[in-house]
């Protein structure tokens, strides 16, 4: 079984903390006519949704789409990944959704490496994973949600088949 890389681990670490120990400080609500707080932008980590800068749109009234992705360039050390997830919400009240969410992920990583003869080897992955699962998002404050999602999600690089949450910060606007 894989760990959580810890980037992920370190938000949806955060997340669970800020949802349990802030209060909101204004009263903000998703049903709200005059301002309904439609599109978003975030932090978002997963496996299928990307890990990186997010934005959320709406695509009807019951379903989102989420976009999220990022690029790391560190001397020898290259990495990209882009997720796009749909979400159909199953419940919305003024402060909770509860969706079901599907996705793909593309993750791109190369290395270079240097050999005690000081050549160097280059090493590349690439793999496309695919998932499903269920979501909850927080609205706190007027205008913050935070996301924890569970999904079930196929990874082509190894053929696997595993349990992955999935977590981001989000600012509606």
């Amino acid at each position: 079984m894989r760990h959580l890389p810890f980037p992920a681990t370190l938000l949806a670490l955060a997340c669970g903390a800020l949802c349990l120990l802030t209060e909101p400080a204004e009263a903000g609500d998703w049903n709200r006519g005059d301002d309904p707080m439609l599109d978003a932008v975030g932090l978002h980590a997963g496996k299928i949704g990307g890990v990186g800068l997010a934005f959320k749109f709406p695509l009807q009234w019951w379903l989102y789409g989420q976009a999220a992705g990022g690029i790391w360039h560190t001397g020898g050390d290259r990495r990209h990944n882009l997720g796009f997830e749909l979400q159909y919400i199953l419940r919305q009240d003024s402060k909770v959704r509860v969706y079901f969410g599907a996705g793909l992920g593309y993750f791109y990583h190369r290395e270079e490496t240097s050999l005690p003869d000081g050549s160097s080897v280059n090493t590349t992955s690439k793999n496309w994973n695919a998932g499903f699962g269920v979501g909850l998002e927080l609205l706190r404050g007027e205008r913050w949600s935070f996301q924890i999602e569970g999904d079930f999600t196929h990874e082509s690089d190894d053929d696997s088949f595993i349990f992955f949450p999935q977590a981001g910060i989000f600012y509606y606007f």
